[in-house]
């Protein structure tokens, strides 16, 4: 057994189990082995999934929401109890009480008194026709940026690296907030070499999305774009609505155009979490990943020779 001290008290964590060695029982199936469960949690014991450097009701709040929210809870019942969670994940009742009155007051379980606690929430289908996020030139685009800043100054060190310079470089940078009817679907964080970026006016930032500023004025040739799970700026989630400590997937995008086809632009973006991503197809040919159609039919084309631009999605 190993313990941990946390701000709401200290948590048991079990010595892990050794898994079942299904090759030394002869004729049994992995249904044998894994028998269904009839929850999400189907066993005790779960206090290991507990930091002790976040409150206990956050995390336990989180992870219930999350397991909500994925629609594990659809059709089952067995909804765990204050005293069913405090056991499991080793917590105090208060803690576990804490933690589902949070839940129920945003409608995803219903309580009362003498009655378990359950969980009627059933997921939306999500919108087929919501915007693309992570391309910049997409039937969903949005119809207002709002630059919330922009100036020369100290780079992240991942775009400085990304042109060649040392970390702590000053350069153009624009933070820009992207709106459809007042709604922010996202924020961009464009950072660009200053002879770059000192041409755009005020008016071009205001009213057009940074790829078609650059294409008026450089012939664009490769597009790359990577993934990743990150906690964004506070300036990002003061715009979002995010709350701390909560990852959120971003993309960081890099531009590269003119004669000898140098980076132009890094930008990150950060959506909101509710905010749809569109279906991707892996092209067996190349083993990349590629944008499907709107319609989700087909996985486009390969770039002609004409047209140079590429996109290259990191899977």
């Amino acid at each position: 057994m190993t313990t941990a001290r946390s701000c709401c008290g200290s948590i048991t964590s079990p010595r892990p189990t050794t898994p079942t060695d299904l090759t030394s029982l002869p004729g049994m199936t992995w249904q044998d082995a894994f028998p269904a469960p009839s929850s999400p949690h189907p066993g005790k014991g779960d206090a290991d999934v507990l930091g002790p450097d976040i409150p206990m009701q956050v995390q336990l709040y989180r992870q219930l929401r999350a397991e909500i929210l994925d629609g594990l809870w659809v059709g089952r019942t067995g909804f765990p109890g204050e005293r069913d969670l405090a056991e499991r994940y080793g917590v105090s009742l208060i803690t576990s009480r804490r933690a589902l009155e949070r839940l129920a007051r945003e409608g995803l379980v219903v309580r009362g008194r003498g009655r378990r606690t359950t969980s009627p929430y059933v997921p939306p289908e999500p919108p087929g026709d919501g915007p693309v996020w992570f391309v910049l030139d997409s039937a969903g685009s949005p119809d207002a940026f709002r630059p919330l800043r922009v100036g020369i100054e100290t780079a992240p060190a991942e775009a400085c690296r990304a042109f060649g310079l040392t970390p702590g470089s000053a350069l153009w940078q624009c933070v820009q907030s992207h709106e459809r009817a007042g709604k922010p679907l996202l924020v961009s964080h464009h950072v660009q070499p200053p002879e770059v970026g000192a041409r755009h006016t005020l008016e071009e930032l205001r009213t057009q999305q940074m790829l078609q500023i650059l294409s008026g004025r450089y012939e664009i040739t490769a597009v790359r774009r990577s993934l990743r799970a990150d906690n964004p700026s506070p300036l990002v989630r003061r715009h979002l609505g995010i709350a701390p400590d909560t990852p959120v997937l971003t993309a960081v995008i890099r531009v590269h155009g003119g004669p000898s086809g140098e980076l132009l632009e890094w930008v990150r973006l950060t959506a909101h979490p509710e905010l749809p991503l569109p279906d991707d197809a892996l092209e067996l040919a190349t083993g990349r990943w590629a944008q499907m159609e709107r319609s989700g039919a087909a996985a486009p084309q390969q770039p002609s020779q004409r047209d140079q631009r590429t996109v290259d999605a990191a899977g």
